[in-house]
């Protein structure tokens, strides 16, 4: 029998169970169907089977496949984002998580993300020739899952970053070190770090970088890798940030299942419900 070649990205396709129920349950309390007018077509679980498959392959929404119109997933998808789903189903997962991994230090960084049809949230990258771009900065802990995700034009620095970044954590922040490329030494990100209870383990400017000094930040660079195999999110295909994070979201989600989708362990039963 002859084997064809499947893409890793369409092996994929599924999400995590784990994340797949937080995700609902979320939708059915912060988004229930109306008692009034025609019944959905659509179920939640339909809807997030598609949102996923999007992300996954970064196809476009009248591509999706389903039996209602692609404009109707979209407005599903920008309900379920103005309502905060997956940012609320990723909060009880991520503290449950911390209840069983917790934190020993963090890691912050940035990655730019090319533009394509964006209109808002996008600046001139110098790295790429003045191209517009996104800016996409998170923070995590020392496995690479992050606590926080903000949104920023290209042309902000890094330097300018570091205090919406900690503010954009899901999760209270604790007094542990915080390590940050030599793009964020300033005397100002240094009073953020103490303002906000984080140990300052920011690199000095003019001094040597070896391997091991990045041997704890480098998680943060595993992080934007992971998120690079869903193809939705290397380019900013929409007109705001919004749907864009959503995705992020979703894709951060469905990593953070994955990592405790084959412990068979009773902590893991109810991770996240209760």
């Amino acid at each position: 029998m002859q084997k064809y070649f499947v893409p890793y990205f369409l092996r994929m396709v599924a999400l995590s169970s784990i994340f797949e129920r937080l995700v609902l349950l979320e939708a059915e309390a912060r988004c229930p169907p109306s008692k009034r007018g025609r019944p959905r077509e659509l179920s939640d679980s339909e809807a997030l089977s598609v949102f996923f498959k999007v992300l996954r392959t970064g196809m476009q929404w009248r591509e999706a496949d389903g039996d209602v119109h692609y404009t109707t997933l979209l407005r599903r998808m920008h309900v379920w984002s103005k309502n905060h789903v997956f940012d609320a189903a990723y909060t009880r997962a991520l503290k449950t998580y911390k209840r069983l991994c917790p934190t020993t230090h963090y890691c912050v960084d940035s990655s730019y993300v090319k533009n394509a049809f964006g209109r808002e949230c996008v600046g001139k990258n110098h790295t790429d020739r003045g191209r517009k771009a996104l800016k996409l900065s998170v923070v995590v802990d020392q496995h690479g899952i992050p606590h926080g995700i903000c949104c920023h034009p290209g042309n902000r620095p890094d330097v300018c970053l570091l205090q919406d970044t900690l503010r954009s954590m899901l999760v209270d922040v604790e007094s542990r070190p915080l390590y940050a490329d030599k793009g964020y030494d300033s005397r100002n990100n240094r009073k953020v770090c103490h303002a906000a209870g984080v140990q300052d383990r920011i690199f000095r400017r003019r001094t040597t970088a070896t391997r091991r000094t990045h041997a704890k930040r480098i998680v943060v660079e595993h992080t934007f890798a992971w998120l690079k195999s869903y193809r939705r999110l290397l380019h900013f295909y929409d007109n705001t940030p919004v749907i864009f994070r959503s995705f992020v979201v979703l894709a951060l989600g469905n990593i953070l299942g994955r990592r405790v989708d084959g412990v068979r362990s009773s902590d893991f039963s109810n991770f996240g419900v209760e």
